[in-house]
C-alpha cells in the first residue's frame, strides 16, 4: 500500500522535475464518478504537447453495499489534436476536442479489499482487488485557454475482460452492443496554470 503510493508520487515528481522548461502545461482537475469516487482531485502534467500524467486521490462515502474507501490514481491521457470550434451569437468562443483516450492505474483502500492474494489462492490465479486499471473516453470542451469541462467514460480492466469472455451475455442483457453494461460515466473540470 504505501510502496504504490510512493510510487506514484515519484512518478509525478520525476516527470514535472526531468521536463522542466519542455513541459506544455500543469494543471489541476476535479472529477466525480467515472469510478474515480464521490470526488477525486489531481495534479498533472503536459509532457508534450499530446501527452499527460497525473496523480491524484479521491474518496467513497460508507454505503450499505460496501466500506468507505480511499482512492489513489496515476492517470495518462492521450489528447488527439483534432478540434471543433465554436462560436456563440454574444461572441463567446469556445473548442470541442473529442477524441482523448486513457489509462488510470486506480489504488482502492479499504477493509475489503487488498494487493496481494490471500494465502489460500494459487499465485497469479487473479489480480488483486485493490489495484486496477481504468480505460478511458474523454470528449473535452475547452472554455479558453486555461479551463477544460469533460465527460469521463470509463471501463474497468474486469468488466473488459468478461465482455471479451462473454460478449453474447452482455448483448442480450445490456444497450449499445452491450457496453452499458460494463461502461460507467462521470464529470471533471480541468484548469492549466
Amino acid at each position: 500500500m504505501f510502496k504504490d503510493t510512493i510510487l506514484l508520487l515519484s512518478l509525478l515528481v520525476s516527470v514535472l522535475f526531468a521536463n522542466g522548461s519542455q513541459a506544455s502545461s500543469v494543471y489541476w482537475e476535479a472529477q466525480t464518478g467515472a469510478l474515480m469516487g464521490v470526488g477525486h482531485v489531481s495534479l498533472g502534467v503536459g509532457i508534450s504537447e499530446r501527452h499527460f500524467v497525473s496523480v491524484g486521490v479521491g474518496y467513497v462515502p460508507k454505503l450499505s453495499s460496501h466500506a468507505e474507501m480511499s482512492l489513489y490514481s496515476f492517470k495518462y491521457r492521450y489528447q488527439n489534436p483534432a478540434s471543433w470550434n465554436f462560436e456563440l451569437p454574444n461572441g463567446a468562443k469556445f473548442s470541442v476536442l473529442p477524441f482523448n483516450i486513457g489509462f488510470t492505474y486506480l489504488l482502492g483502500y479499504d477493509d475489503a479489499l487488498y494487493f496481494d492474494l490471500p494465502d489460500q489462492y494459487p499465485s497469479e490465479y487473479y489480480a488483486p482487488t485493490g489495484k486496477r486499471i481504468v480505460f478511458n473516453y474523454q470528449p473535452i470542451v475547452r472554455l479558453n485557454t486555461n479551463l477544460e469541462l469533460y465527460v469521463d467514460f470509463s471501463i474497468l480492466d474486469v468488466g473488459l475482460i468478461g465482455y471479451v469472455r462473454e460478449p453474447d451475455f452482455f448483448y442480450e442483457n445490456y444497450d449499445f452492443l452491450g457496453l452499458s453494461g460494463i461502461t460507467t460515466w462521470g464529470a471533471g473540470m480541468r484548469y492549466q496554470f
